[in-house]
């Protein structure tokens, strides 16, 4: 019986690289969800501004609605804090805003 050596090739391997695209990629998906989830959340503000006011967001003045949506605020509040904060100076919309709020309630 007779041996031959074994011929390995070697080449360089980047342990972390596929980790590294891996990680990439959860990342877009990550985002590609809280994009859909935000979108929902954009739609659901706007239906109730129509109910509220006849207007939806983007015929108001800019309001933060990304970072009410990071601070997992319902739609309600976002708009809520919005009339406080950002449409302080429209008038009457704070008035329809409670309206509305008081037909929830029942009040």
């Amino acid at each position: 019986m007779t041996f031959r050596p074994h011929i390995y090739s070697s080449q360089e391997i980047d342990i972390y690289g596929n980790y590294m695209e891996f990680m990439e990629r959860e990342k877009e998906n990550l985002m590609a969800v809280k994009d859909v989830e935000f979108n929902k959340f954009k739609k659901d503000v706007d239906v109730l501004l129509v109910k509220i006011c006849g207007f939806n967001s983007d015929d108001l003045p800019d309001a933060p609605w990304y970072d009410y949506f990071d601070s997992e605020m319902s739609a309600l509040d976002a708009i809520d804090t919005a009339i406080v904060d950002q449409w302080f100076d429209m008038p009457g919309l704070e008035e329809m805003y409670y309206a509305y709020v008081g037909q929830l309630e029942g009040v």
